[in-house]
């Protein structure tokens, strides 16, 4: 596989030194990284504001820190967001967010450019899969708990958005068009990336990109040097995205995201060739008007179709079996923004709604795969205001109302429900550089397609029954959380920078859906029944730290998560909680900022705070380091030195208990050209 070894001080030595000789020669361009916590947000109240600002548990990844870390996975993005992991199969490229341990049917309202993607194929993994390559993305707009009252549905976990590159990301101000080319190699999976951009503005209203990503990875080793089968994958991408500025006040974007993944699953024992295809349209309006503050109109359409295709290629008799399993989402959101005062109070008003339907379309002729995931379809829809009051400098409140409702169908059920969901959210600033902040929120999700269709007989020797469940109530999450947000510049020196964000959360989720087994009695039935039910409640409560201190010369950051949850019915753990876990980065600036070269800990604690029966997970500890060399506008290198010690480690909630990679490195090289 061309793996280099762990211990090659050499390899490390050598890339440090070409690059620092390079770069000695080089026209450095003061690049210098963004600062954590400064950049902007949108998804907590839909207006954008800067994240150490915001009333919440809110984090932004930027390019910067994509192309720092290089991962390989779109879960390699969260890794130094606190309150936030992913569970993953070693044999499928998807991804299942959890945010504050809650996850799977749409917990965690998941978005690419306000798209929502709500895919999900039910088995022994997650249940909520989102398909996107790190190498497509250009920022992640993160909200952790129920506190994004006017992001839509369903969201008592949280929100994620993908932002994708931008016609603006490559062309240069006098310019009319840009060209990128990147190239990548990862050394544990002998994996080849490469990212091709052109983007063209004909005028200076409006531009056009097109970008296209093939990534080529084969099965990769594991901290004991053995080559874990099935891991490899094959995508071929491409993003189509035009800007237009219709006038100084009215902008559209037109965005069309392609994505073909190849891939084998096998890690469960049944081998199935597997092709997942995912194809969204986007389309974007924004009129602001300049002289009148109560016009800030938005409105987003989409439709977003996501499908797995299998093939079985072992097992007797069903070899050959084809299943696929295809969501189409639909949806639209409309909002405005009026800006008014009264008295010394300014005020942020915004109301509107959004509606999304997913047609559940799934056929299985010589398996259960369509009964574990039924066909099925669900409309749900919303409408919301917000009123963002500040009060001079020191007090910000924001008052929230929600309206949920919805409607599901399929095999002659029927099921729907409607709700009112409130939040408030006072903060203060008794001294500069100090915020504190207090919020009450609720949130509301409906039923799934799954959950109130499943129906059949689980395939094998246990062949317990799945029941459907019509009757589900929908879940209401209350959320009490306080936090504090720390800005303060000039802390040791001219020029640094310290920025923090730490709060506390307890979370109480009522009709919290899960699954259960119940056995039969003795002399009934040979095996049970399984069937998705409301618990009476859960709750989940837990501490969130991040923060950096930037010293121009380099920066230290640091994010904590420690997470709690019960079943309260069962007075049991809940499974979704992940363990405690600590991440912290140095990095240190060389050549006009030009050079950025540092390391990365993460250090995952044990975790056996779990149900009776439900596997556990032991403590672990990795160790990255990297550098990110910005010659000029024109070229860019990055070297990623990733489990440097060959740790051997299975993250919490492997569903096919399979170790992650060992050692590797990735190396890539960007090349940038424009031109008028």
């Amino acid at each position: 596989m061309g793996r280099f070894a762990p211990n090659s001080s050499l390899l490390g030595a050598t890339i440090f030194t070409t690059l620092t000789v390079l770069a000695s020669e080089a026209r450095a361009e003061n690049l210098a990284d963004e600062i954590l916590l400064d950049t902007i947000t949108v998804t907590t109240n839909k207006t954008p504001g800067k994240t150490i600002n915001t009333l919440a548990g809110a984090s932004v990844v930027t390019s910067v820190v994509i192309q720092r870390h290089q991962p390989n996975r779109a879960s390699g993005v969260f890794n130094n967001v606190p309150g936030v992991n992913v569970q993953e199969d070693s044999d499928d490229p998807a991804s299942v967010i959890n945010i504050r341990g809650v996850q799977d049917f749409g917990r965690v309202n998941v978005m690419i450019e306000g798209a929502r993607q709500n895919f999900q194929r039910s088995g022994h993994g997650g249940d909520g899969q989102v398909y996107i390559d790190p190498a497509l993305i250009s920022s992640v707009d993160i909200t952790r708990g129920p506190v994004a009252t006017i992001n839509g549905s369903g969201a008592v976990g949280g929100v994620v958005n993908y932002n994708l590159l931008d016609p603006g990301d490559f062309i240069h101000p006098g310019e009319t068009w840009g060209f990128s080319q990147t190239v990548a190699y990862d050394t544990n999976r002998d994996g080849f990336l490469n990212s091709t951009t052109l983007a063209v503005q004909p005028v200076e209203s409006f531009g056009i990109l097109g970008n296209f990503v093939f990534r080529d990875d084969g099965d990769y080793e594991d901290g004991s040097n053995n080559t874990v089968p099935y891991t490899g994958k094959e995508l071929a991408a491409g993003l189509l995205k035009g800007n237009w500025q219709i006038t100084p006040e009215t902008n559209v974007k037109f965005i069309y995201l392609g994505q073909d993944w190849d891939y084998t699953t096998g890690a469960s024992g049944v081998v199935r060739e597997s092709k997942t295809t995912n194809n969204s349209v986007i389309a974007k309006l924004r009129h602001t008007s300049s002289n009148n503050p109560l016009v800030d109109v938005s409105v987003t359409g989409y439709a977003n179709t996501t499908k797995t295709d299998q093939t079985r290629i072992s097992g007797g008799r069903l070899q050959g079996n084809r299943r696929f399993f295809e969501v189409s989402t639909f949806g639209l959101d409309v909002f405005n923004t009026s800006r008014v005062a009264t008295g010394a109070f300014n005020h942020a008003i915004t109301y509107g709604g959004d509606i999304f339907r997913d047609q559940v379309t799934t056929l299985d002729p010589g398996g259960n795969g369509d009964e574990f995931t039924p066909s099925g379809e669900r409309v749900a829809y919303g409408a919301f205001v917000q009123d963002e009051i500040s009060y001079s400098t020191w007090l910000n409140v924001v008052l929230a109302l929600r309206y949920d409702g919805y409607s599901l169908n399929g095999e002659g059920v029927k099921s729907d429900g409607d709700n009112l969901s409130p939040k408030v959210t006072v903060g203060v600033r008794p001294v500069k550089g100090v915020q504190i902040y207090g919020t009450y929120a609720e949130a509301y999700r409906a039923p799934s397609v799954t959950e109130t269709l499943i129906e059949g007989v689980h395939p094998g020797f246990f062949a317990f029954v799945l029941m459907p469940n019509p009757n589900l109530d929908p879940e209401t999450a209350r959320n009490l959380e306080g936090g504090i947000n720390l800005s303060f510049d000039g802390v040791v020196t001219d020029g640094d920078k310290f920025r923090a964000k730490a709060n506390y959360f307890f979370n109480q989720i009522d009709d919290f859906i899960g699954s259960v087994y119940r056995p039969c009695p003795v002399g009934t039935c040979p095996f049970g029944d399984f069937q998705y039910v409301n618990i009476a409640e859960a709750e989940i409560h837990g501490f969130e730290f991040e923060g950096i201190y930037d010293f121009q010369h380099g920066f230290v950051q640091a994010s904590y998560t420690n997470i709690t949850g019960d079943d309260k019915t069962a007075n049991a753990p809940l499974a979704t909680v992940y363990p405690d876990k600590f991440v912290g980065t140095v990095g240190f600036r060389f050549l006009e900022n030009a050079l950025t070269v540092g390391g990365r800990w993460t250090s995952v604690a044990v975790q056996n705070r779990v149900p009776a029966g439900s596997p556990t997970s032991d403590a672990y500890d990795l160790f990255d380091l990297f550098a990110v060399y910005n010659h000029n506008r024109h070229f860019a290198t990055s070297i990623s030195l990733n489990n440097i010690t060959d740790e051997q480690y299975i993250p919490y909630r492997q569903s096919e208990n399979v170790p992650y990679p060992g050692f590797n490195a990735v190396l890539s090289a960007t090349v940038k050209v424009g031109g008028t």
